[in-house]
């Protein structure tokens, strides 16, 4: 059974449109409002229907928040773990989180820019200050980043001409 369906809802519903649909049905098909017999008994189905419909979008809705409280969890244990240098284990972490939001394409770019790997490091960094074009941390890391890239280019070129 899909609740969103039983309470005729979209997936993106909020909490208050969860609340107004699974009310209205309510008074629809309370069984109080049917006399006794199968009508009633019928009514009395489909308001477990409904109950338990109303339960499951909003445990849907907790578990989005529960998902989103440990993704932003994640990515504070991420730039700690950069902080102390364990860069791998960052790594890891971050490759275990479903989002990829600006946060997460930053410290992904700092860890790459702390491995060397700035050409891939540059694309991370680019994307974050692209998300996020406000922040003053993206922009400087991104800032820095080229900075290096241009230097690891100029070091190639004139390793060639040797």
């Amino acid at each position: 059974m899909n609740g969103y369906e039983v309470l005729n809802i979209p997936v993106t519903a909020t909490r208050d449109e969860i609340r107004a649909a699974y009310r209205e049905l309510a008074r629809r098909w309370h069984p109080d409002r049917f006399l006794p017999g199968p009508e009633r008994d019928w009514a009395n189905e489909k308001m477990a229907d409904i109950n338990a419909a109303y339960r499951t979008c909003l445990n849907g809705l907790r578990d989005a928040r529960v998902t989103a409280d440990s993704e932003g969890e994640a990515l504070r244990r991420a730039q700690a773990l950069i902080d102390d240098g364990k860069y791998q284990s960052a790594r890891r972490l971050l490759m275990g989180c479903n989002t990829r939001c600006a946060e997460w394409n930053y410290l992904f770019g700092a860890i790459l820019l702390n491995q060397s790997e700035t050409e891939k490091a540059l694309i991370y960094l680019s994307v974050a200050a692209h998300q996020n074009p406000a922040s003053v941390k993206y922009a400087r890391a991104l800032k820095e980043a080229q900075g290096r890239g241009s230097a690891s280019r100029l070091q190639a070129l004139f390793a060639r001409r040797r």
